[in-house]
């Protein structure tokens, strides 16, 4: 995920410093750059109605995801008033240790005046040239290039959600209020008949031009099972190019267990997210942490605790995307039913963030936890993963239940929390660190 950031100087041409303000402006802008920010760097420094004008036309045809105010030296702050009134965005309000120029009085005083008007922003005080600084800005930018990424994603909901998993009903007000994104509800018959209609030929090309993926897999399904599930596959992707879905979900359990998961694992390598038992709002977690990671994310239950090691297995019947396999990939029959085609593996290791959406309305909420993946076995036929915390596990499993998180965890590569945490301050979730 790009974070764009377009640099916009401001100060008083009266005050000590206004003739540094564009080296600042640029300095910031370089140090952002290495820091992997895509900076647009715009050449103004607001001042007077016309330098307004200039930075309105020149924002006009950029893209950014926030505006990073340089506060060179005390200003007006009418000034930037004027801009957001023809260019409304998320703010970062950049300061700089300077006694005599007032760059950090006047980023105080647009603080109180943006908090009177009801205007969110973001604050980052340090040098010009500060990669801590840098970083501070890129990991704000991320935040809200996550939420503005959201705002454009079509999720989509087939067949409803699993009878009988009342947790995962999902509210489509509070995931448009909150995540940004729009679900898309499909009746399970647009998938079923694309899967009739095509015929097993199509489905033997498929398989062929899938061939690369799906080489090094060792395949203990059914030659039946396989034309089956590469067939689900081309139906869901039929449905993903026609809806333009980035995310979406499959009420599976128990009529299409084993039909999909195949096709989510090579939906998940061509960057869509697919979640088990029709969890919309957790399609849309993995959304999230694709976005954040580049990866594939684990659908996942929370499953058993080890007091002794202090970790946790989380594992679900095998969806993954294979790209964060560890060894071997077996497309092998579902567990329970015996049938279809699953991709089981044992996951990396290395650091992972695990998270969870639930709720509806005020009580919509996003539960996280980071830990490490550790080497494990086949502990469960599926994607099996085991992380160790440093938190106790049995602290862990009370938090769990005494906040009501739920079973359904997405598991990430990386660690995400002070991104997860900007992005449910900037969209108003309610957030559990665990």
């Amino acid at each position: 995920m790009k974070i764009n950031i377009a640099a916009i100087g401001l100060g008083h041409p009266f005050e000590i410093g206004y003739e540094n303000a564009e080296t600042l402006r640029n300095q910031t802008a370089e140090a952002l750059n290495s820091v992997g920010v895509v900076c647009h760097n715009i050449d103004v420094v607001l001042h007077d109605l016309e330098s307004v004008e200039k930075a309105v036309a020149l924002l006009k045809d950029v893209e950014a995801d926030a505006l990073l105010i340089c506060v060179a030296t005390w200003s007006e702050d009418h000034h930037l008033l004027d801009l957001l009134a023809y260019v409304d965005k998320p703010l970062i309000i950049r300061a700089y240790p300077h006694r005599e120029t007032g760059s950090l009085c006047c980023a105080h005083q647009i603080g109180a005046v943006f908090t009177d008007i009801g205007k969110t922003y973001e604050f980052v005080y340090g040098e010009a040239d500060s990669i801590a600084c840098a970083n501070q800005t890129k990991q704000i930018g991320t935040a809200l290039a996550l939420a503005n990424r959201m705002e454009h994603v079509r999720v989509g909901a087939i067949g409803g959600r699993v009878k009988g998993m009342t947790e995962i009903a999902y509210d489509e007000f509070a995931i448009k209020q909150k995540l940004g994104a729009r679900v898309v509800n499909l009746d399970e018959k647009e998938m079923t008949e694309k899967v009739a209609a095509m015929t097993d030929e199509e489905a033997e090309k498929l398989l062929e031009e899938k061939s690369e993926l799906l080489k090094p897999c060792k395949v203990l399904s059914s030659k039946e099972s396989m034309l089956e599930s590469i067939k689900y596959y081309g139906a869901l992707k039929q449905l993903v190019d026609e809806y333009a879905l980035e995310a979406l979900s499959v009420k599976c359990y128990t009529t299409y267990m084993g039909k999909v998961c195949l096709g989510y694992s090579i939906l998940a390598e061509e960057g869509v997210m697919s979640a088990c038992e029709g969890d919309v709002t957790n399609a849309l977690t993995m959304k999230l942490l694709y976005e954040l990671s580049g990866l594939p994310v684990n659908n996942t239950d929370l499953l058993y605790l080890d007091e002794e090691k202090n970790t946790i297995l989380f594992a679900h019947c095998g969806s993954s995307g294979f790209s964060i396999a560890e060894g071997e990939v077996e497309l092998a029959p579902v567990r329970l039913a015996e049938t279809g085609v699953c991709s089981r593996f044992l996951m990396k290791t290395g650091t992972v963030t695990a998270v969870n959406i639930c709720g509806h309305g005020d009580q919509f909420r996003m539960s996280v936890m980071t830990g490490k993946a550790i080497p494990c076995g086949m502990e469960f036929p599926g994607n099996p993963v085991v992380i160790r915390f440093e938190k106790k596990v049995e602290q862990i499993n009370q938090e769990i239940m005494q906040n009501g998180i739920g079973h359904h965890w997405m598991v990430g590569y990386g660690d995400y929390r002070e991104e997860l945490r900007s992005f449910c301050k900037i969209k108003g979730i309610k957030l559990y660190e665990i």
